[in-house]
């Protein structure tokens, strides 16, 4: 079967409908396959005036079907149409928005479950509306790891830049410290390193371990952090691993060009410079699912949403990204 990239559509009062439309001039993936509202795609088209694709309009059951007997050749444009009663207004998000995100990816799952996707991208979702619906929602990642059974994995963002990867994502700074510990450095370590040997072919991927504290705790002057950290760094290098560190920061990231990722303790770490550097020309990658899948480096952006200014950089670059590492596998 040729290779299957899915999209889901995000929140569908923020910019995802916007982003998605703007950036379907062809992402290279053999067939397409968008999960979302299809009024919402529509009003939206309609709104900025923005070319609406000619695709086939699908249900769930009928995707499920359909993408498992097409065995034609070249990109095809499907959409997966899942509707809803209630009118979505860009910028206001609520609860039926956030089911709705939510239902979108639990479509993508179930495609995946059925052998039906080789890759996905998910859109940008407004967290708190899915948690309205979902308690427990905590993020697409781990949203998509426990529906995967992935115990471990990583987010990593990529751009021609700068590439990081952080050791934990969405917790109080407070947290970080006793968060990392020994095994989950080594884990996502490992994980980040085999990922660019079998997804790019890279011998030794040259890692750097980024400090938590100043001058990466100055030997326990300035924070004890690092120094736990020491004896798994050189478990890793003994086992074949290329990693520096841990290093100071501020030293770091100007010299980051010459490694293959940054692996950074938490999420501003390594998210600020990533967006100075490769704001809309980078994306999210998840490292350790059994799927390719990317995102775009932003959320659902509800303060501009419907005002056609948003930037589909990021959104092209996942789709970019996605169908490249699906081919490169295949």
């Amino acid at each position: 079967m040729e290779p299957t990239l899915a999209v889901t559509l995000g929140d569908p009062c923020g910019i995802g409908p916007e982003v998605l439309l703007k950036s379907l001039s062809g992402p290279g993936a053999s067939r397409l396959v968008v999960i979302g509202d299809l009024a919402v795609v529509t009003a939206t088209a309609r709104r900025h005036r923005l070319r609406v694709p000619r695709w086939s309009v699908l249900d769930q059951p009928e995707a499920l079907r359909r993408l498992s007997a097409s065995t034609g050749r070249g990109r095809r444009l499907i959409f997966v149409d899942l509707p809803s009663s209630t009118r979505f207004l860009p910028g206001h998000s609520r609860v039926a928005s956030g089911a709705a995100a939510l239902a979108y990816l639990d479509c993508a799952i179930a495609l995946w479950r059925a052998g039906r996707l080789h890759g996905l991208v998910t859109g940008p979702v407004t967290k708190w509306a899915m948690q309205r619906r979902a308690p427990a929602f905590i993020g697409q990642t781990e949203y998509l790891a426990d529906a995967m059974k992935v115990r471990r994995v990583v987010m990593m963002f990529m751009s021609a830049r700068l590439n990081v990867a952080l050791l934990t994502r969405h917790i109080p700074l407070r947290q970080v410290g006793a968060k990392v510990s020994g095994p989950l450095l080594e884990d996502s370590v490992r994980l980040v390193d085999h990922w660019f040997r079998r997804r790019l072919g890279r011998r030794r991927p040259r890692l750097a371990l980024c400090g938590l504290n100043p001058h990466a705790g100055e030997r326990g002057l300035c924070g004890t952090e690092e120094q736990r950290l020491l004896a798994p760094v050189r478990r890793l290098r003994r086992s074949g691993i290329s990693i520096d560190g841990p290093l100071a920061a501020d030293g770091l990231f100007p010299a980051a060009g010459r490694y293959d990722a940054v692996i950074c303790w938490y999420h501003d770490q390594g998210l600020i410079p990533f967006k100075l550097l490769a704001r809309d020309i980078g994306c999210q990658l998840s490292v350790g699912l059994p799927i390719v899948r990317t995102s775009p480096d932003h959320g659902s952006a509800l303060d501009i949403a419907g005002r056609g200014v948003a930037d589909p950089g990021s959104m092209r670059y996942a789709l970019r990204l996605a169908a490249s590492l699906m081919h490169h596998e295949k």
